[in-house]
């Protein structure tokens, strides 16, 4: 990025401003009036993301049960309270792409609503994208790797750098804070950025960005990957992350995304894995008796097992010829 787009960046900082809660009362009132709040068909809201730089909702995860819960709990009765913020699609007429509220349109499809309240805002990209940051961080916190993708990403955009050269420029300001490196980084225009950038997000400070966020680069890739592809839990994925054998590693995270594991079943695999000389494949095999009880607590943990005509049909089939081996 040229010195020039610097300096505008620094001083023209109209989208972080906004979104982070440090706009003037008057540009809050013409956010407001340009705001237009509708009800619209549910089927009118793609989830394109495509002011997203990498096209990704900033959010990674959401827990199917505790989705579940909520959207019976409390969308039902309650209804949606706060409008799911759109805007008209660059792309699609007639459509709306949705900025923040994925949240609220998963629990609208569990409970099949047809319309879903709305903000219209007549945002460009990268306003739309710093909006859903903020009003996805206001409501839940973000776990430490979604914040590593969308702090990167605020950066990339605002540096004019590629994602290597953003968390290289990191490391080269914290290694001149340790005097092993030239200082003069640290009072560049990039630098200043940099700062400007982390007081707009109002979480931690670069410098604890660096020590406690940018490591997570360093974990198994398909751990990190499976995280941000929503199949499982940033904890339990991080959690896996300490087993050591590659392979070993890999049985437990598809065992865990395929049986939906809870952070205590994990725990105990992890441990033994870790605290063991024997690979899963040369574990003590498990007696008959004992796989019947486990397929049947995996089978009652699997939600959508029960939603499957299919499936069920198989398991009647499968009940019956166990209740005639049990009652002969």
């Amino acid at each position: 990025m040229t010195r020039r787009k610097l300096k505008d960046n620094i001083a023209n900082n109209e989208e972080l401003n906004f979104v982070f809660g440090q706009s003037t009362t008057q540009e809050i009132v013409q956010i407001a009036e340009i705001a237009q709040e509708k009800i619209i068909p549910h089927s009118a809201i793609v989830c394109t993301f495509t002011f997203i730089p990498d096209g990704k909702p900033v959010r990674h995860y959401y827990d199917l049960e505790e989705l579940q819960q909520w959207a019976l709990n409390d969308i039902q009765p309650n209804g949606i309270r706060s409008p799911l913020w759109v805007r008209p699609h660059p792309t699609q007429s007639e459509k709306y792409e949705l900025v923040a509220g994925l949240r609220r349109l998963k629990a609208a499809a569990i409970l099949k609503l047809e319309e879903i309240p709305v903000k219209v805002f007549d945002w460009d990209d990268h306003t739309a994208f710093y909006a859903a940051i903020s009003e996805n961080t206001n409501r839940r916190d973000f776990s430490a790797l979604e914040e590593l993708d969308n702090t990167l990403r605020v950066l990339e955009i605002q540096l004019g750098y590629e994602t290597e050269q953003v968390v290289s420029f990191l490391y080269r300001m914290n290694n001149a804070t340790k005097n092993t490196v030239n200082q003069n980084v640290l009072v560049s225009q990039e630098a200043e950025l940099v700062q400007q950038v982390f007081n707009s997000l109002g979480r931690i400070t670069w410098q604890s960005f660096v020590a406690t966020r940018l490591p997570l680069f360093k974990k198994p890739v398909e751990i990190l990957n499976a995280i941000r592809q929503g199949k499982i839990h940033y904890t339990k994925g991080i959690l896996i992350a300490s087993v050591k054998d590659k392979d070993s590693r890999q049985k437990v995270l598809e065992e865990a995304i395929n049986n939906f594991l809870s952070l205590s079943e994990i725990k105990q695999r992890v441990k033994a894995l870790n605290g063991s000389k024997k690979a899963l494949s040369e574990s003590e095999p498990v007696s008959l008796k004992q796989r019947l009880t486990n397929t049947i607590e995996v089978a009652k943990k699997n939600k959508m097992l029960w939603s499957d005509p299919k499936k069920t049909q198989q398991l009647e089939n499968l009940l019956s010829q166990l209740e005639a081996i049990v009652k002969n």
